[in-house]
């Protein structure tokens, strides 16, 4: 009888060890950074554009655009990116350590630039958008880069669930048209200042293609890094810097919004 009891309370605790567990994994993941919007051209005039060398795009960023990193950034890096793309995959991990190592100058803001030959990355970029309006497109788009290919409606909807989202509400954001016309509009905004492929980046509105390799990309921020905090020191805001790099690119190119 006593090794009966054992057993039973064995099996009991076990029984509540997995249930924990189960419990754990259906939690909500981390929820994305909290960041003020950064303001646009507008919000500066042209007096020291001629402070800003070599030329600039108008990588404009919608207010909800996902980013993460500095409240006040020096450098803003604006991504246009595919989570089909292994290349792209690759380079989220450079930015998530550029992150680390500049966590008071450097903001990393994401757009989706889902190409035509990998049929899964539109859906994915739907997926990541609906799980931005419950707040954790970054856990998501971690996801999407680790499984590249769950374009498979039920799988994103699986994912999302592990996450610990409510799978109704992501179905239906996956589903809405808005979400479909929120993609193709930030590919035309790519388009108009030259994305073709990806990962394709702005760094305080100066392009580069490809996956830089870390050494590469931490000289290049650093250097903008030095001329963002000259503009600070001429008179900038921190939180109109990026502002700064933007009226230059609409300046040197004729106040032309988006140069092709």
């Amino acid at each position: 009888m006593s090794r009966t009891r054992t057993l039973l309370r064995a099996a009991l605790l076990w029984g509540l060890v997995a249930a924990a567990s189960a419990c754990r994994a259906i939690e909500p993941a981390q929820a994305d950074p909290k960041l003020d919007p950064l303001p646009g051209p507008e919000a500066v005039d042209g007096t020291l554009t001629r402070m800003i060398p070599d030329e600039r795009l108008e990588a404009t960023i919608r207010d909800d655009a996902p980013a993460k990193g500095a409240a006040l950034p020096l450098v803003t890096i604006v991504e246009y990116s595919d989570f089909e793309c292994p290349f792209c995959g690759s380079f989220s991990a450079t930015l998530d350590e550029l992150v680390a190592a500049y966590p008071d100058d450097v903001r990393v803001v994401f757009q989706q630039f889902p190409l035509g030959m990998h049929p899964g990355a539109e859906p994915a970029a739907r997926a990541s958008i609906a799980a931005q309006a419950q707040g954790r497109f970054w856990v998501m788009h971690d996801r999407l880069f680790a499984e590249r290919h769950a374009s498979g409606p039920e799988r994103l909807v699986e994912l999302a669930m592990e996450l610990g989202l409510d799978p109704d509400q992501f179905r239906a954001d996956l589903e809405a048209e808005a979400t479909a016309e929120r993609v193709r509009a930030e590919q035309s905004q790519g388009r108009a200042i030259g994305v073709r492929s990806t990962p394709n980046f702005f760094i305080n509105g100066k392009r580069v293609e490809g996956a830089l390799k870390p050494d590469a990309l931490r000289e290049l921020v650093e250097r903008e890094r030095q001329l963002a905090q000259q503009l600070v020191d001429a008179g900038t805001e921190r939180s109109k810097v990026y502002a700064r790099f933007l009226r230059a690119a609409r300046d040197q190119h004729g106040g032309a919004r988006r140069p092709r």
